[in-house]
């Protein structure tokens, strides 16, 4: 591992992407580290008459893998073309693991700003569910408001990603590293580091942070956050 810089956020191109997203004053954004909820709340919101939902994580790893280029993504080229992806993104130093997520953020904001502005009706309230881990820089293209953070407790996320049927094939990936033990222990540190950033970055910004355990029903939340939005 080096601590030496890799990534470096593109600031300007947020500066292309803010009057794209400007018409789409019903979009509004979940962000949260992994197992707190954010596809299961955003789908029961999406139930709501005239909501959409877009998912993040679906695009990022599937239209948007296609449309990446190295002179203006050049981070997420770097992290999709290496032989193994995943093992690549996880030799890194925690410093450069982090640059590299921020840089990749503001890449995929990118292209996400490009396909609403072709493909979506800004009347139309959309809910937008992840793919972001440095809200300070969604909180520049977007109002503060139109954004909330899910949090759970410390230790939670390790516990989900070891016990969660639908998490298994990602723990198996990181056990079939060549340094599986280490590389899963490692895995689970920066897991828990970019959750915790996440909600830093949040409250820094103004974003509302809304902390769950395993007590609390889903449903409550779902009725939360869709009474904050007016949904």
């Amino acid at each position: 591992m080096t601590d030496k810089p890799l990534f470096t956020t593109n600031h300007l191109l947020l500066q292309d992407i803010r009057p794209l997203l400007a018409p789409f004053n019903r979009l509004y954004w979940l962000i949260g580290g992994a197992g707190t909820g954010k596809s299961t709340i955003s789908r029961a919101l999406a139930a709501q008459p005239g909501v959409q939902r877009y998912d993040m994580d679906e695009h990022s790893f599937g239209d948007y893998a296609r449309q990446y280029t190295p002179q203006r993504h050049p981070a997420t080229t770097a992290w999709y073309t290496a032989e193994n992806p995943f093992g690549w993104m996880l030799s890194h130093s925690w410093e450069n693991f982090a640059a590299l997520y921020s840089a990749c953020n503001v890449e995929t904001l990118d292209l996400f700003a490009a396909d609403l502005s072709a493909n979506y009706d800004p009347q139309r309230p959309l809910l937008v569910d992840g793919g972001i881990t440095h809200p300070s820089l969604l909180a520049q293209v977007l109002p503060p408001e139109c954004i909330i953070c899910l949090a759970i407790p410390p230790g939670e996320g390790a516990r989900l990603w070891q016990t969660d049927p639908d998490r298994r094939v990602m723990l198996e990936m990181t056990l079939a590293l060549p340094d599986g033990p280490a590389a899963l222990q490692r895995f689970l540190t920066y897991d828990q580091k970019l959750h915790d950033l996440c909600i830093h970055e949040s409250r820094a910004a103004g974003i509302l942070v809304l902390e769950r355990d395993r007590e609390t029903p889903v449903a409550d939340l779902t009725t939360v956050i869709a009474d904050h939005w007016q949904l």
